[in-house]
């Protein structure tokens, strides 16, 4: 399926190549290579290398490809089992097990928990002035599958001063955890429209909206809640109980403040809200600095973001209810992160010397507060370090 759909759209894309005039410029003929990792206080480690490129076929075609992998290790996925009666809800109804989840230091052997890939195969095509992309995605691990196709149409207006962008993005999951018995499946259909506006030569501004509709199994299945019943000192373990419908919508705005000719300032702004009563704001701003004539780039920026807590989220479940969770993503939160980037051009590096190459670095420092401790790590503060090094390279 997912090859047919690669050449479907490379098909469709050459059927419309013959009525194509006037092109504007196609993304760079590039490849990128980065060595991600994510490391964080709650048990997470994750190192992941990703390899991208794009290159032109005709002066109005362009393809592009991308491959990701994962190496995931989770203390929260090392929790083992004891002999506590409980249920767990089940789409064809209730279960009863013996399975009360114990909390483990981290992994056994220090293996991991988790290897996924991800490949990807793209399209841009251009009509005119008119740019048009499709890209098809895959990702498989040992409990989780997902295809993505996604796509956008950028037309560019007076005098390409005014770009509006629609994209949409249609995803299908499907999940089937270790510990369980049964597969379950998820779907996600996103939509983006931006407006983008060159004001002068030193502002420029863009005004985003976003929506996104899933329905299926929307929990995660490692995730244990324990209700208790202080009048027995009895004990129960259940899985997340979500809706299984979900709408989301956010609107943004982003701005570039050229401060001179070395120099610019970026300010952001997005408010999101969904039918789980969740409301959140995220406030953004980051400086961009050239030196060593415009082939060294310094960036440093920060990002804030404030939330409430979802309806049916609470720090303590008494009984059972009709949904429960104990993710922290949908906890009352506040969260702060400071980002440092660095660009190098090939030629200030000896020995290379080369224009067509450079090096990139970033380090991120995320801390987020929640209301409540973490359900595993008892932990209510979450430190987290990203950093990624690679390299671009222009190729003809």
């Amino acid at each position: 399926m997912l090859i047919f759909r690669f050449f479907l759209i490379l098909i469709l894309s050459f059927v419309v190549q013959v009525l194509i005039s006037n092109a504007q410029q196609l993304p760079e003929d590039e490849i990128q290579v980065d060595f991600n990792g994510y490391f964080d206080n709650f048990g997470v480690e994750i190192i992941y290398p990703e390899i991208s490129f794009s290159k032109s076929i005709s002066e109005n075609t362009s393809i592009n490809g991308r491959v990701l992998v994962d190496v995931i290790t989770t203390a929260s996925m090392k929790s083992h089992f004891d002999s506590v009666y409980s249920f767990v809800n089940t789409k064809q109804g209730i279960d009863a097990l013996t399975s009360a989840s114990k909390r483990t230091q981290g992994g056994s052997d220090n293996e991991p928990d988790e290897l996924r890939g991800e490949f990807g195969a793209g399209i841009v095509q251009l009509i005119g002035d008119v740019s048009i992309s499709l890209t098809n995605l895959y990702s498989i691990e040992h409990d989780y599958s997902s295809e993505t196709i996604a796509g956008s149409v950028s037309i560019p207006l007076a005098k390409k001063n005014t770009t509006i962008q629609l994209g949409i993005v249609s995803s299908w999951d499907r999940i089937f955890p270790q510990t369980r018995t049964w597969t379950e499946k998820k779907s996600v259909i996103s939509s983006t429209l931006s407006l983008t506006q060159i004001f002068s030569t030193d502002f420029l501004a863009q005004f985003e909206l976003f929506y996104s509709n899933l329905n299926g199994f929307l929990s995660d299945p490692y995730q244990v809640i324990t209700v208790v019943n202080y009048d027995s000192s009895y004990l129960q373990k259940f899985e997340n109980i979500y809706p299984d419908y979900r709408n989301r919508a956010a609107a943004g705005l982003r701005t570039i403040i050229r401060l001179n000719e070395i120099s610019s300032l970026q300010l952001g702004y997005r408010y999101y809200a969904d039918d789980w009563d969740i409301r959140s704001h995220t406030i953004s701003a980051s400086y961009q600095h050239l030196l060593l004539e415009e082939k060294l780039l310094l960036s440093a920026g920060i990002r804030t973001y404030f939330q409430n807590r979802a309806t049916f989220f609470k720090p303590e479940y008494q009984k059972r209810e009709d949904f429960m969770s104990v993710d922290p993503k949908l906890n009352g939160m506040v969260s702060n992160e400071i980002e440092f980037k660095l660009n190098v051009n090939g030629s200030l590096i000896p020995i290379i010397e080369n224009e067509k190459l450079e090096l990139n670095g970033r380090f991120n420092f995320y801390v987020r507060k929640t209301d409540t401790p973490d359900w595993h790590s008892r932990y209510d503060i979450l430190y987290a370090y990203l950093m990624s090094v690679g390299f671009r390279f222009l190729f003809d």
